[in-house]
């Protein structure tokens, strides 16, 4: 399955249900770009995004709304940049949103309960690479630090109360984090908030409450996108 497939079984569903499903794509993007957009970030791209870029497109957007005069109803507005804006706002990020371990010394984090756990924390989303940005500022990352490059949420206000850790881990990799999403038709969770859908210990709860009927496609799970 590859991941036109998938765009085209949640576009397939939503019309059943009487919902247009708008998508947009750029070009696929060339190994040149890709490799310039790597250059100017100093950061080697995880192999999937490479292969969602060149194969989907260079930037990408899905959206849908069940009833667009219902505010309360379920929606997706799912957004990748092009990949010269989407460095030039990694470039911005680290020098903005991140602490150099003297900044970090400095700062202390005095607003959370864990100063310790929080400077770790710091030194950690040095390896993160913000892919998709919510409307609150939250991010969705890959974690560059591990091998299959797992998926964790950013929240913005991290080090602004609560433990000092940030980071709770969404699924593997980027490609199973897709196919979860996808099964809920990419649907934003009720409240808009993603750590209310958040599982103990990691994960989100795709068959909870937050993702709402009939908006879902079954037989996902064991797919593997190639």
């Amino acid at each position: 399955m590859t991941y036109e497939n998938l765009f085209d079984s949640v576009t397939q569903h939503l019309e059943s249900l009487g919902v247009t499903c708008e998508i947009k794509r750029g070009k696929p993007a060339t190994e040149k770009a890709l490799a310039k957009a790597e250059d100017k970030m100093k950061i080697q791209l995880p192999a999937e995004l490479r292969e969602f870029y060149a194969s989907v497109g260079d930037g990408f957007s899905l959206r849908w709304k069940a009833n667009p005069n219902d505010g309360k109803a379920p929606f997706a507005n799912l957004r990748l940049l092009k990949l010269k804006q989407w460095a030039s706002e990694y470039i911005d990020w680290r020098e903005g949103a991140l602490y150099s371990s003297e900044e970090a010394e400095r700062y202390g984090f005095p607003y959370t309960d864990d100063p310790a756990l929080a400077k770790r924390t710091a030194a950690r989303m040095w390896n993160w690479l913000p892919v998709i940005q919510e409307g609150s500022g939250d991010q969705i990352c890959l974690d560059l630090s591990a091998a299959e490059c797992p998926v964790v949420f950013n929240r913005h206000a991290w080090l602004d109360g609560g433990t000092g850790d940030n980071g709770h881990p969404l699924a593997p990799n980027w490609r199973a984090f897709m196919i979860d999403w996808g099964s809920v038709c990419f649907q934003f969770p009720r409240n808009l908030h993603w750590p209310y859908c958040f599982r103990p210990g990691g994960g989100i709860d795709w068959d909870g409450e937050e993702f709402r009927n009939p908006y879902r496609l079954s037989g996902l799970d064991n797919l593997r996108l190639v």
